[in-house]
């Protein structure tokens, strides 16, 4: 072998150790690696803000009945809210007291508005805390998470179905709320919710009475960070 040849090998050889993906001027390339999306609590902790669109309908039964879907009657009014939601932080006290009971802890608050047969336009304002379980062992097929909230409620009138059969009326109340929300696991940041909305005097706590409505309806989150 000649000493030109000898050089030319070298070289070659040097520059494949240097650059392996190189060899004698063929390139490979290696498929960039698949997107790994949080699930269950870690997406919440990772888009610590939601902000959601919910759409319900008024039913004419207690809340038992409603949360059993059983034998519904519609009331003839409907809901619209806007809901923005934050996820306290690991460290948060609260959050740590109720771990490992509830995962996830939650301040939000929404905008709604009533509009019905028997009624002018009422907007209602509700603050309040949520509870969430976020770590179901289905997650990796459909991303899940079930929760309840606890919070205060005012309108700037008395809902009609809250009048019927009741004189001792008021426009604050107790909140509740219970939900369950689904996603895809290849894009969990964007939900499905189904959702009750509950208003009521919480056994004469706020001395309203036995008075009170239910919504029940769906909606669309978003998480982000």
């Amino acid at each position: 072998m000649s000493y030109n040849k000898q050089i030319k090998y070298k070289l070659m050889a040097c520059l494949a150790s240097l650059f392996p993906l190189t060899v004698l001027g063929t390139t490979t390339t290696s498929s960039p690696a698949p997107t790994i999306y949080p699930e269950g609590q870690a997406l919440y902790d990772q888009y610590p803000w939601s902000v959601l669109y919910y759409y319900g309908v008024t039913v004419n039964n207690p809340l038992v009945d409603v949360l059993t879907l059983h034998n519904l009657e519609r009331w003839p009014e409907h809901i619209q809210s806007i809901e923005v939601a934050h996820t306290l932080s690991q460290d948060n006290f609260l959050r740590r007291l109720v771990n490992p009971i509830v995962g996830v802890v939650q301040l939000a608050g929404n905008v709604t508005v009533r509009q019905g047969d028997n009624e002018h336009t009422i907007y209602e304002f509700d603050p309040y805390i949520i509870f969430r379980w976020a770590n179901l062992p289905w997650n990796h097929y459909v991303n899940t998470s079930l929760a309840f909230a606890e919070g205060v409620s005012y309108d700037t009138s008395i809902p009609a179905i809250e009048k019927n059969d009741n004189e001792n009326t008021k426009r604050f109340l107790n909140y509740l709320m219970f939900e369950a929300t689904f996603a895809l696991p290849s894009y969990p940041q964007l939900q499905l919710v189904a959702r009750v909305h509950h208003r009521s005097g919480a056994y004469g706590l706020y001395h309203a009475g036995n008075t009170g409505s239910n919504d029940i309806g769906l909606g669309i989150s978003y998480l982000f960070d």
